[in-house]
């Protein structure tokens, strides 16, 4: 029968430690805001239909769809929540904008890279979510361009979280101003990927 040294049991473990570490370097979760008032648009953005789906549902599908598997819903109903199987956040800072949700959702998870979406591109594609989930090691934050950044289309290192509650409790409220100090890397991604819905007109 073959025997296993000590040793080579101890240099497994090791190397199966190394590997449980990278994963959870690279581990990726998902946020969608759906908080706001929709006053534009007149109804919760998130629940709006393309092609007869929700629009919640389906950013959470394309998010699954490239690997993400922990998805919060911040904002929004806790009953769309459990239908599209989320974990959902209540607003922990009421009227504060993207920056309140974007530190509420940092405050629920523990994964090393944090996604989000607005609750109002539907046509957001799974590719495009494989793009702005690989940051790069040298970067803190990563941010989508079209023809401009688009600040709630972005990923988060977990270690940005005290920068961004130092910003938030000095009284900042602008994503594109708190981030002054992070080393921010912009990728570029198609226009018809995060062509976002403001009116009903938008979805013609």
């Amino acid at each position: 029968m073959r025997t296993v040294s000590l040793a080579t049991r101890s240099e497994w473990r090791s190397q199966q430690i190394v590997s449980e570490l990278i994963m959870q370097e690279d581990f990726v979760a998902g946020a969608i805001f759906a908080g706001g008032e929709s006053s534009r648009f007149g109804s919760p953005k998130v629940n709006a239909l393309v092609d007869g789906e929700e629009f919640g549902f389906r950013i959470a599908r394309s998010m699954r769809q490239s690997g993400i598997d922990r998805i919060l819903l911040v904002g929004g109903s806790e009953v769309d929540a459990a239908r599209w199987n989320l974990t959902f956040v209540a607003d922990e800072f009421f009227g504060a904008g993207p920056l309140g949700a974007l530190l509420a959702a940092m405050h629920i998870s523990d994964a090393p890279i944090l996604m989000t979406m607005p609750c109002d591109v539907p046509w957001i594609d799974v590719e495009s979510c494989k793009q702005l989930s690989a940051i790069d090691e040298k970067f803190d934050v990563q941010v989508a361009t079209t023809d401009s950044p688009q600040w709630l289309s972005s990923s988060w290192r977990r270690s940005t979280l005290q920068h961004l509650e130092q910003q938030f409790a000095s009284g900042e409220r602008a994503i594109h101003r708190a981030v002054i100090g992070l080393k921010v890397n912009y990728v570029h991604l198609p226009q018809s990927a995060l062509r976002n819905v403001n009116t009903l007109d938008d979805l013609i």
